[in-house]
């Protein structure tokens, strides 16, 4: 069944021990919604917490793993944020499929796999709903949530720059930015800091450049075993940010 805001944020209120579910490989989207959402229910007087997700990063870890239940935390109501589909659950949460009661995300192609579905396909993140759900259910956006929800704006839109950026995405940022999101900080850590792996990937997917069709076309390629021997990890590999996307007008592809 698909809602809006305010009646996400009713049911929200309505329920207790609520547990909040990350996808695969998480990025900075889902880990900043959970972090935030969680941090806002218990801002309202809710016991809620976010399931592990072994494949976190350091980067994203501060937001989501001080929320990790107890063992011995009975949840009761199922919310997931930024998951398009139960496919890409990490395998923590297994045994929440089919039994997932709000779903928060930004993706047209969301599956309607939980009961009741937020979805705003022209959002560019899913970070962009929360900023206007967390006030709703009663919460205030502090300098710490609005920090979780900054990331995931921030980086599912490349720090602004890819084309899913609206004028509404500028206007969520204003918001969190006023609310006391650390802007420099974050965006320092988020697009300027890279681990050693990364910078090693980097540099080998670099040397392998080439140019085809009398330069109107540009390759890079990085094999499986380059990707081993740098030890980079997966989640760092879908955000290359820092290799060229064109030169000079031509498109550079990466493989």
């Amino acid at each position: 069944m698909i809602v809006h805001v305010a009646e996400a944020a009713a049911a929200l209120q309505a329920h207790d021990d609520i547990l909040i579910l990350t996808h695969r490989r998480p990025d900075g989207d889902t880990a900043g919604c959970a972090g935030a959402l969680c941090r806002g229910l218990r801002q309202i007087g809710k016991r809620a917490y976010i399931l592990e997700n072994p494949e976190i990063t350091r980067r994203y870890a501060p937001m989501i793993t001080e929320c990790y239940p107890p063992e011995n935390f009975n949840p009761q109501y199922i919310v997931s944020t930024d998951i398009a589909e139960e496919k890409l659950f990490p395998d923590t949460a297994e045994q929440y499929k089919g039994k997932v009661d709000l779903v928060i995300d930004h993706h047209g192609s969301n599956s309607g796999y939980a009961y009741e579905t937020l979805v705003n396909a022209g959002a560019a993140a899913a970070a962009e709903l929360l900023t206007t759900l967390i006030p709703e259910m009663g919460a205030k956006i502090t300098p710490e949530i609005a920090s979780c929800l900054y990331t995931g704006v921030a980086t599912d839109t490349g720090c602004f720059r890819f084309s899913n950026t609206t004028a509404e995405t500028h206007k969520a940022a204003a918001a969190l930015i006023e609310a006391g999101a650390d802007v420099e900080r974050l965006n320092e850590r988020l697009f300027e800091s890279r681990s050693h792996a990364r910078v090693i990937a980097e540099r080998m997917a670099l040397e392998s450049l080439e140019f085809y069709y009398d330069d109107r076309c540009a390759l890079i390629c990085l094999t499986w075993d380059q990707i081993q021997a740098a030890g980079v990890a997966g989640a760092e590999l879908e955000d290359l940010t820092s290799l060229p996307r064109s030169i000079e007008g031509v498109e550079v592809g990466l493989t």
